[in-house]
């Protein structure tokens, strides 16, 4: 038998379904695209720690990633939408210069 807490991460009100590939907030099923979903997991593996552009690019899109240069921050974007109606705080945070942290608003 497979245990639960294996194969759910979650943050704050936000949970990643491993073994569906779901992600579930405030009891709202999320629609993810595959690039989407190995995004939020990523964040998801690393609450609270500022991940660069470059390496988020590395781990989702590949060392050879050669298409458009700001596809990230049109994933974040999407993200966001996604993850966020207007009653909810922001989770994935901007860190300029640097890169995006999964974090909620109070720090």
């Amino acid at each position: 038998k497979l245990e639960d807490s294996s194969t759910r991460l979650q943050y704050e009100d936000l949970t990643l379904d491993l073994d569906s590939r779901e992600a579930i907030r405030s009891g709202r099923r999320i629609d993810l695209t595959a690039k989407e979903f190995d995004l939020l997991l990523l964040f998801m593996q690393n609450p609270r720690r500022v991940l660069t552009r470059d390496a988020i690019m590395d781990k989702i899109w590949g060392y050879d990633y050669s298409g458009e240069s700001n596809v990230l921050e049109v994933y974040i974007a999407m993200l966001r939408q996604k993850t966020e109606d207007k009653t909810d705080k922001r989770l994935i945070q901007t860190v300029r210069g640097t890169g995006y942290v999964l974090r909620g608003e109070g720090g």
